[in-house]
């Protein structure tokens, strides 16, 4: 941000040699360049999607979620944001525009009658899912389950590690058996 008002420039040309003049305003030059940024943090903190960490805890005291200071600010950003929706019934087309609007690349696919909404999100941001997750267990009713899908893609060279698990399940019967002699 610009220098709103720079002292020395005001000053008149017969004090540009006198010491005392020069070492006033530039005490208070620094003391007006630290007025001016509390002034412009202060503006910062008015609104959410510019806000930094302490302005966030405001703005989540104010809508009434805990502060939790082990979360990323776009996180907490996006809490606060998601608590401050309207009311609004949230019906899958709804829930689209709020994805669209939160820039969460994402798609739902609904599964009909089953209850189950499928949610493809194509992003490496680990963030941005838990603020997916988040939202949509804030917002989906209890009765429709999700099942989200991440298939970003990331362009890396080196070793590549992988590794999957099963679980099995055993039955065990009980059975009898007679051998023939």
């Amino acid at each position: 941000m610009a220098k709103l008002i720079r002292l020395k420039e005001l000053m008149p040309n017969y004090y540009s040699d006198v010491l005392e003049m020069n070492t006033l305003l530039e005490v208070e030059q620094y003391q007006l360049d630290e007025f001016e940024a509390a002034i412009s943090r202060q503006q910062a903190n008015q609104f959410v999607m510019t806000a930094d960490t302490d302005g966030i805890a405001v703005w989540e005291t104010l809508v009434g979620l805990n502060s939790s200071n082990s979360l990323d600010l776009e996180t907490r950003r996006y809490n606060v944001l998601a608590r401050m929706l309207p009311p609004k019934p949230v019906t899958i087309r709804y829930l689209r525009e709020l994805l669209a609007m939160l820039n969460i690349n994402a798609e739902l696919t609904v599964n009909g009658p089953a209850f189950k909404v499928d949610v493809k999100i194509n992003t490496t941001d680990t963030q941005a899912t838990r603020r997916l997750n988040d939202l949509l267990s804030a917002l989906l009713p209890a009765n429709l389950k999700y099942t989200a899908f991440n298939i970003g893609q990331e362009n890396q060279t080196g070793a590549l590690h992988t590794g999957a698990g099963a679980l099995v399940s055993v039955q065990t019967t009980n059975t009898s058996r007679t051998e023939a002699e």
